[in-house]
């Protein structure tokens, strides 16, 4: 009997789906202080679930004055607002908090969503549900299928690259596997994503079958000439390597993959993931390339996807904002997952600004927090739940 050592971890996860059009239209007077400064709600719309609270409250209006502001909800069973502007999320549905001052109305709408849903592998609704997390021993009794390590050669960069490719247990070459693309960070190698045991986990997803029959393949997203990693880690030249990995993979490696293994093709069969420098490629790549990829994952997503500053360097972003999205012949037939540390200390809260912009352009995706920071523990746990829903 196979043998296979597994834990369970819990974290809240949160599946972000499009917000639909408001039917309720929303309105602001606004006044202008003595000062010349606008008077206006500092929040004009909230999304809050079951049980959650947040205080709201007009810009501009002295301390003596706030008094005089008159709160009210247009359905207390849904949202409720205290004469302080405290509003809490009572069930399910979309409601109003008006605040009146000085014979004008400010608005503000509130969409409450659901707490908690049985079906965790739904989108239906903005909610939170447990994940778990299944790990095996190394030398755990289970076949996980042999790992090769592959030359080939790189147009992009000029010279001959490796790779580690790992097949499902019995791999047969009559047979034909979807592909995961797993993508590593910044001062690593094709066997970053090997000492984090991921040909382990998904060796035992596959014979408790949770997960389904798959090639793994393991790149060097180091896309230059010098594909060692040398050097200050946070540099323009280490970040610009990676973001031409998206040549290499496309051009080289893809072909090559296809050429030497029996895999099954089309979006539907393919996926792409990484960790943080290798997330933040992997959402580059996945939203870049939609027609190629149907799955795409970052977990603790590096900066970069937007302009920022940080450790010395400043970019200017791969995407706006606006256009961080999913088009939309894919966005009902396209895994989108982000998963990040309660305790990152080296990306800090950048992975949420990501799925914070996920959710302004109404892009069904999975987010969740969970125990740890920039470490193998969200690694694996990230590439767990992603596979577990791969190809399926």
């Amino acid at each position: 009997m196979k043998k296979i050592l597994t834990h369970f971890l819990t974290s809240a996860l949160l599946i972000s789906i499009p917000l639909t059009s408001l039917t309720i239209s929303m309105y602001t007077v606004t006044t202008i202080a003595k000062a010349g400064k606008k008077i206006e709600l500092n929040s004009r719309k909230l999304i809050l679930r079951i049980g959650q609270s947040k205080k709201i409250s007009i810009k501009n209006i002295s301390g003596k004055n706030r008094k005089k502001i008159k709160w009210s909800s247009s359905n207390n069973s849904i949202v409720t607002v205290n004469k302080a502007g405290l509003v809490k999320a009572k069930k399910k549905g979309k409601g109003r908090i008006m605040a009146k001052y000085n014979k004008k109305t400010y608005t503000c709408n509130v969409t409450v969503k659901n707490k908690n849903i049985s079906k965790p592998d739904s989108y239906d609704g903005d909610v939170s549900y447990p994940v778990s997390f299944a790990f095996a021993e190394e030398n755990s009794a289970v076949t996980y299928g042999k790992v090769n390590i592959d030359t080939y050669f790189s147009n992009t960069t000029n010279k001959n690259r490796k790779c580690a490719v790992v097949l499902p247990p019995h791999y047969d070459k009559n047979k034909k596997y979807p592909v995961c693309y797993l993508l590593h960070g910044l001062g690593q190698d094709h066997t970053d994503w090997l000492n984090a045991k991921a040909h382990v986990i998904i060796g035992n997803m596959i014979a408790e079958k949770t997960a389904k029959e798959m090639i793994l393949v393991l790149p060097n997203c180091r896309a230059r000439a010098n594909d060692i990693y040398v050097g200050d880690a946070f540099s323009l030249d280490n970040y610009h390597a990676f973001d031409n990995f998206i040549n290499d993979l496309r051009d080289n490696l893809m072909p090559y993959i296809k050429e030497n293994y029996s895999i099954l093709e089309g979006r539907e069969n393919t996926a792409i993931a990484g960790f943080s420098m290798g997330g933040r490629t992997a959402l580059y790549i996945g939203l870049s390339m939609q027609d190629t990829f149907g799955y795409i994952g970052g977990f603790c997503p590096a900066p970069g996807l937007f302009a920022y500053k940080m450790n010395g360097i400043a970019e200017d972003g791969l995407f706006k904002e606006d256009n961080f999205k999913l088009n939309d012949e894919y966005s009902n037939n396209t895994l989108l997952m982000i998963v990040a540390g309660k305790s990152d200390s080296v990306v800090f809260d950048i992975p949420e600004t990501y799925h914070n912009a996920l959710v302004q352009t109404n892009t069904k995706h999975i987010w969740y927090k969970t125990t740890g920071g920039h470490d193998i523990t969200v690694m694996d746990h990230g590439f767990y739940n992603f596979a577990k829903r791969l190809f399926k």
